[in-house]
């Protein structure tokens, strides 16, 4: 059996306003995403034994990611589930049930992007999973040898996103990197960018629970929309300010983990341009407006403070090291990087 590989990408949220309750649970949005080039590594193999096997590392290792985050390697952050709790299993369970295969896969999943980060890893690799499987089930039903499959179209492919989770449609779609989603997230308005966007995301080592920073987060009163950061990147306004960026959780999930709060003072320290969380936490980004910036430049300076004060750290001790310890953007450590956007799917490879 062939293997299908693709590179499932990450996403910001430049606006993310709450609009209410929902019946069901959920609450109304209204958030604009962008997939940006920081990518999972994913693939998946049809084999016959009737059973789901995932295996799940951290890329270039979960050494150098707990080295860069200042924590042990066994820390539970860098815990990520390879049972059917995790979307890529229950992903192919949907595709299964949906298709009549009968036979099992083999699955690889190589981590970049941090879980409860609010960069919609999870949900990417979930959406990268039903394309691939899509991919493998087209194939099988051409083969006279296979059991009878039924090929997956993209209703069926969008209808399971929507059961896996709100974020999971947004990666579904080949031809765009920018979108609009309301509702809970399901109801999608895609548009063209003009030109790539350059960032520098801080990830500050602590993992948020999205329910929990949810079920404390307050309807807005009054709501903001997004059309102001749509036109900001779709149509290129002759100035840019700070308040095109807007995240209605950012201060629930400052009030829940301090890092948060830590992280994006410690962006707005180093950079002048424009900052703001990710979803619901904990990652923050810095947004270069100015396509002359650069995020390599950037990235490179928070990189420097965070060694220093990694450096400084470790020379301490008594009570200045035990107030310091737990908290990774007081010890120094997170994950920096510089990213660009990109399409919200990529490309599928076979081999």
């Amino acid at each position: 059996m062939p293997t299908y590989r693709t590179s499932p990408p990450g996403k910001l949220n430049l606006f993310l306003e709450i609009l209410g309750k929902r019946d069901d649970g959920f609450h109304e949005l209204d958030t604009v995403m962008v997939a940006i080039d920081l990518r999972d590594e994913l693939s998946v193999r049809p084999i016959e034994p009737p059973e789901i096997s995932l295996s799940v590392d951290w890329l270039p290792s979960r050494s150098a990611i707990a080295d860069e985050l200042g924590v042990a390697s066994d820390a539970s952050v860098l815990d990520v589930p390879a049972d059917p709790s995790n979307l890529v299993h229950r992903a192919l369970d949907l595709v299964n049930q949906a298709s009549g295969y009968r036979g099992g896969w083999e699955v690889g999943l190589g981590k970049r992007i941090p879980a409860g980060a609010g960069m919609g890893g999870a949900s990417s690799d979930a959406a990268a999973t039903l394309r691939l499987a899509a991919a493998a089930i087209e194939d099988l039903a051409r083969s006279p040898a296979s059991d009878r499959v039924r090929t997956l179209h993209d209703a069926d492919l969008k209808s399971m996103a929507e059961q896996l989770g709100s974020d999971v449609p947004f990666f579904l779609n080949p031809t765009s990197g920018l979108a609009r989603a309301r509702g809970r997230g399901e109801k999608l308005q895609f548009f063209d960018l003009p030109r790539s966007h350059e960032f520098v995301v801080v990830y500050p080592g602590v993992a948020l629970s999205t329910a929990e920073v949810y079920r404390n987060c307050h309807v807005s009163d009054p709501v903001r929309t997004g059309d102001v950061v749509i036109d900001a990147f779709c149509n290129e306004p002759s100035t840019i300010s700070e308040k095109i960026l807007y995240n209605a959780l950012q201060s629930t999930a400052c009030g829940l983990s301090p890092q948060v709060g830590e992280a994006l003072h410690w962006l707005a320290d180093t950079s002048s341009n424009p900052c703001l969380m990710t979803g619901s936490g904990s990652a923050s980004f810095v947004w270069l407006a100015d396509p002359n910036d650069s995020g390599r430049t950037l990235a490179a300076d928070l990189v420097r403070t965070r060694d220093q004060r990694t450096n400084r750290l470790s020379e301490q001790s008594g009570p200045e090291a035990m107030i310091a310890e737990g908290s990774s953007v007081r010890s120094g450590g997170a994950l920096i990087r510089a990213v660009s956007t990109c399409m919200a799917a990529s490309e599928i490879l076979i081999a």
